[in-house]
């Protein structure tokens, strides 16, 4: 139909080529008749977005010989689980994640290098000087803590708060696409003073996710409400994030946590848990567990004070931690195994004498991570590769390098240990 392929034309220089692509390329023609065009979308998010962005558009554009009307439909080949009707008989149930009180901001331990990023969140929670707000470092940084502390500052003052982690954020957008009620959603997520969004990172490859944040954000830095996020990486690192996201998020401020020293951290839980901590046991867990203070939230759970606690004690009480942290325990085999499953190619590869850029490539990144994670010496990690400690020197430095120039393939391999 000649009169559709002309729309899409002029839709496409309007649009811009990356929202057509996206959202509007794909659709299939599968048939028309005088009166009638009917449309094929990939699923219901194409069909949503084609309804509130293309539809309004589509007035007065298409006629028939005798000049009446053409209409068009849209539908998916997918069967929907329910009919439009039956969705729409069903409320729509967006609320905030909890807020974990013994995260307030007092109770945070913030490391030398990490105060400044503390002092600029409590700032910011009394009179806010940059917006948005972007917290980023890896797990266990206390990038939540920060977030809900600030929340609950907020919230003492009057504000109106909504907290979500990302997979909330999603999971309220699926809900409402799929029950017709983007509209309500809209007004939920707007009628704030600030919103909250944690592992922003998780946005990574949801279109439809990120197109309605997009809209989210623009709506409340408008209206000078703040946005407070955070992710696992700077925003220029982010994978699979649309540069206009990206951008947005640098329109503040964006902060970096480092991991600190946790022996302060646990005194800090210790007395707020009630639990006398030792140098002996204060060594055994920090020795013991990746997670130190889940670990002595556990032990507190566990003792609830009916014990003097030492470490034979707490070995006994946390038996079974110990033991998933055994199976859990980082080894070279451990890191062939995921870096091979994420370039697609077998551990024999990997290690073997291929030079090929399929196998090269993955093997330089496992050498890196046997040196940054594992602290394998340069001879040991030669051996286990059967190479040189001088290969292995070089493919460290150039995965290295490559990290610093924020390439993102590298940086999400080497995400995965």
């Amino acid at each position: 139909m000649e009169a559709w392929r002309q729309f899409l034309s002029g839709l496409e220089q309007e649009l811009g080529s990356d929202v057509f692509e996206k959202w509007v390329k794909d659709l299939k023609v599968v048939r028309f008749d005088a009166a009638n065009l009917y449309l094929e979308a990939r699923d219901s998010f194409q069909i949503a977005w084609f309804e509130e962005h293309i539809r309004p558009r589509l007035k007065g554009q298409f006629f028939n010989n005798n000049q009446r009307p053409i209409k068009i439909h849209l539908g998916t080949q997918k069967k929907e689980p329910a009919k439009k009707e039956e969705y729409r008989a069903r409320p729509l149930s967006i609320k905030p994640d909890p807020i974990d009180a013994e995260m307030a901001l007092e109770n945070f331990v913030p490391s030398p290098q990490n105060l400044v990023v503390y002092k600029l969140i409590c700032e910011s929670a009394e009179t806010p000087s940059f917006n948005p707000i972007y917290l980023y470092g890896p797990k266990g940084v206390g990038k939540t803590h920060l977030l809900m502390g600030a929340a609950t500052q907020l919230q003492k003052k009057g504000k109106r708060v909504f907290f979500a982690k990302a997979e909330t954020f999603t999971e309220h957008v699926v809900q409402a696409i799929r029950l017709g009620q983007m509209q309500d959603f809209r007004k939920i997520y707007r009628d704030i003073d600030v919103l909250i969004v944690d592992d922003i990172h998780i946005f990574s490859r949801k279109n439809a996710t990120q197109e309605e944040f997009f809209h989210t954000f623009n709506a409340l830095h408008t209206m000078g409400r703040l946005v407070l996020l955070s992710a696992n990486a700077a925003p220029s690192q982010l994978n699979e994030i649309e540069p206009r996201l990206v951008s947005r998020f640098e329109w503040g401020i964006a902060l970096g946590l480092e991991k600190g020293e946790m022996k302060p951290i646990l005194e800090k839980k210790g007395a707020m848990w009630k639990i006398d901590l030792s140098p002996d046991l204060t060594a055994y867990l920090l020795q013991s567990f990746r997670d130190p203070v889940l670990a002595l939230q556990a032990l507190a759970l566990r003792s609830r004070g009916k014990e003097v606690l030492n470490r034979d004690i707490a070995s006994r009480l946390l038996a079974d931690l110990l033991e998933k942290e055994g199976r859990n325990v980082l080894t070279p085999e451990k890191v062939i195994k995921a870096i091979a499953a994420h370039y697609g190619i077998k551990s024999e590869d990997l290690l073997g004498k291929s030079q090929m850029r399929e196998c090269a490539l993955p093997r330089q990144v496992a050498m890196y991570l046997c040196r940054e994670r594992l602290k394998m010496p340069y001879l040991r990690i030669g051996e286990f590769f059967k190479r040189d400690h001088s290969t292995v020197m070089s493919s460290v430095r150039q995965i290295q390098k490559g990290i610093d120039e924020k390439k993102s393939d590298l940086i999400e391999a080497v995400n995965l240990c």
